[in-house]
């Protein structure tokens, strides 16, 4: 077996809506490069006010009934 070192990531994953990952989703969105598309967010009042939390860090979130988007 041969692993091979990585540089890139992408990908698609689609899960359905949880409390701690639409939390996670929002913090790993926010550390990544780029723009996170969440879907199925749980919008739950502590999810979010982890959004409120990391728009007051200065992370650019955009909140649609459809998705949310981190600008990380």
């Amino acid at each position: 077996m041969e692993i091979k070192k990585q540089t890139h990531l992408s990908g698609e994953l689609t899960v359905p809506g949880d409390k701690s990952i639409s939390h996670r989703a929002v913090m790993f969105g926010s550390l990544a490069q780029g723009t996170t598309r969440i879907t199925h967010f749980l919008e739950g009042a502590d999810c979010l006010s982890t959004i409120s939390c990391f728009r007051s860090m200065g992370i650019e979130i955009e909140n649609t009934p459809e998705r949310i988007l981190v600008h990380g």
